[in-house]
């Protein structure tokens, strides 16, 4: 092997080496946005899940307070809904007899 051929080959390897540690600096930075964006993405579904609890608790508090201000309306609505479920369901289950 020429003195030429060995520094082009040591200068091919020197590349070769500063490629690899390029790689390796991008994919350590790559790593760090994505366990950002993971910690960021279950912050936010902790968030959710907290407002989501609260409408929830809202809305429980909100339903009893109806029903104790006027609980024959209350009785009346829950009827018209089960009636209305039960029919439906009966005629879906009548339907599909037919077929």
């Amino acid at each position: 092997m020429s003195e030429n051929e060995k520094s082009s080959l040591l200068g091919k390897a020197v590349l070769a080496g500063e490629r690899v540690v390029q790689v390796g600096a991008e994919a350590a930075r790559l790593k760090v946005q994505a366990s950002h964006a993971a910690e960021d993405a279950m912050t936010e579904a902790r968030r959710l899940a907290k407002r989501g609890r609260y409408a929830a608790e809202d809305l429980v508090d909100e339903t009893r307070h109806r029903i104790k201000q006027d609980p024959f309306r209350s009785v009346a609505v829950t009827l018209a809904v089960g009636l209305g479920v039960g029919a439906l369901a009966g005629w879906l289950a009548g339907r599909g007899s037919r077929r």
